[in-house]
């Protein structure tokens, strides 16, 4: 596969099929229809609504799944006039250096292929500890923009963290008559860089279907390269099956982001982000989840899938990675109770943080159903909807790792085979990155109970 010289693939893969999931399905169902019971009591029952509790969001990003299997990477050639802006909000501190000129070379790269107007925004705060050295390295590039946050600014509802930054960036832009549309935002993070696919992408979109859709959210993808810990790589395998299945379903299916947006590989239309804004209210949440159920309110069904990748680094290590995990589930939580909109757009995503909240009971209930294999333990708990259940959400967890497992090896300097990788990811999911992920989840709760108000950014060196 031949390479950017950032060492980005040029024609990534996207790999998505469903036949792995059946295979595994029917291998597991055997062990369970042996242990099945007829037994009904207090654990039973407990482990029979605990394994039907997640099921509703399985069965969405399996429908997800059904509809993005054939989806093809962009390969528009053609070029287009209208102004886009790539937005970089960043924390401007000097170890983020690294990564953000990763992801600017990107750009300058790429972007000249597809569009004729276009220029990089880093938006970053006046009091940024490497504010002289992001001057120094990118302003002499003549594409880049530095928009500065002045310490003094507030919003009207007082807004922190992000949202108030992106909130200045808004007002900064509609200062300049940007707010126009067929003006276009292309948001990214600081660590997430593009590929040939991305400005074709972003380009096919804003020539065919910007009329008609305001908004476009892309695919997440984490090479093996920019991380150093193996079992953070194998994590984050998760996140771009989650765009190609539950994503998917509420984005590109029902056109409305009911689950909420990623803050990159997000193009959205510069009057529609001015008119629905960054202004999030002073508690901490998560700032383009709340973005993309406002625009859900106002805007129904405009919502479209962006076929690109973006490509990013997992966090440096484990420990890193249950902070952001807790980051998360904290911000998550506080957007489903305390979020500035009504009910109804907020009840998936309280849904969403219990169903995450529950693996924990999940991973118990795995445990005492391995012990019994082995006969360590003689324990009745699998009822028949359970066994179903579980075999079903056994295998879908499985595939949905291996399957995002495939894609970020896809487009990874890589020298382990993918079987391989694959063969190790299993055990590590279920006795490691599992308990793990529902850590992470327990540290956000915990958080959330006592309100804990400090923001924390995870360290992306690469």
């Amino acid at each position: 596969m031949s390479k950017s010289k950032e060492g980005i693939p040029l024609n990534p893969k996207l790999g998505i099929g469903l036949w792995f999931l059946a295979a595994v399905f029917f291998v597991v169902l055997f062990p369970v229809i042996v242990d099945v019971s007829n037994t009904w009591d207090i654990f039973t029952i407990y482990a029979t609504i605990s394994w039907s509790f997640g099921m509703p969001i399985l069965i969405m990003s399996f429908i997800g799944a059904l509809r993005s299997r054939n989806i093809k990477i962009s390969s528009y050639s053609g070029k287009i006039p209208n102004l886009t802006i790539f937005e970089i909000p960043t924390i401007g501190s000097y170890n983020v250096i690294p990564a953000l000129t990763r992801v600017v070379n990107s750009i300058l790269l790429h972007a000249p292929k597809n569009l004729e107007n276009w220029r990089i925004d880093i938006v970053t705060e006046e009091w940024a500890e490497a504010l002289n050295a992001i001057k120094d390295q990118f302003l002499p590039e003549g594409k880049v923009n530095l928009v500065v946050v002045p310490k003094e600014y507030k919003t009207i509802t007082g807004s922190i963290n992000k949202s108030r930054a992106l909130q200045y960036a808004v007002e900064y832009h509609a200062g300049r008559g940007e707010n126009r549309e067929d003006i276009w935002f292309f948001h990214l993070d600081d660590d997430a860089a593009v590929g040939s696919d991305t400005v074709a992408a972003i380009a096919e979109h804003i020539q065919f279907k910007g009329s008609k859709y305001y908004i476009a959210q892309g695919i997440l993808a984490f090479p093996h390269q920019l991380s150093r810990s193996l079992i953070v790589k194998f994590a984050d395998s998760m996140r771009p099956s989650d765009d190609l299945t539950r994503f998917y379903f509420f984005t590109a299916l029902l056109r409305t982001p009911l689950v909420g947006l990623h803050g990159e590989n997000l193009l959205i239309r510069s009057d529609i982000e001015s008119e629905i804004g960054w202004e999030n209210g002073s508690r901490q949440i998560i700032d383009d989840s709340c973005f993309g159920l406002r625009f859900s309110e106002k805007y129904w069904g405009k919502s479209s899938f962006l076929p690109a990748f973006t490509y990013g680094a997992s966090p440096s290590s484990v420990r890193d990675m249950l902070r952001q995990r807790r980051r998360w589930l904290v911000d998550m939580t506080n957007l489903g109770i305390y979020g500035p909109l009504p009910w109804k757009y907020r009840l998936m995503l309280i849904y969403s943080a219990m169903f995450w909240s529950s693996m924990i009971t999940q991973n118990i209930i795995l445990a005492t159903l391995l012990l019994q294999f082995f006969h360590i333990i003689s324990f009745e708990l699998i009822t028949p909807p359970m066994g179903l259940m579980w075999a079903f959400t056994f295998s879908f967890w499985i595939w949905f790792y291996w399957n995002g497992l495939h894609i970020n090896t896809s487009v990874s300097e890589n020298t382990m085979p993918f079987w391989k990788s694959a063969l190790l990811m299993i055990p590590l999911f279920f006795f490691v990155i599992g308990p793990l992920e529902a850590i992470g989840g327990i540290m956000g709760i915990y958080a959330f109970l006592r309100n804990e108000k400090r923001f924390e950014v995870i360290q992306k060196p690469l």
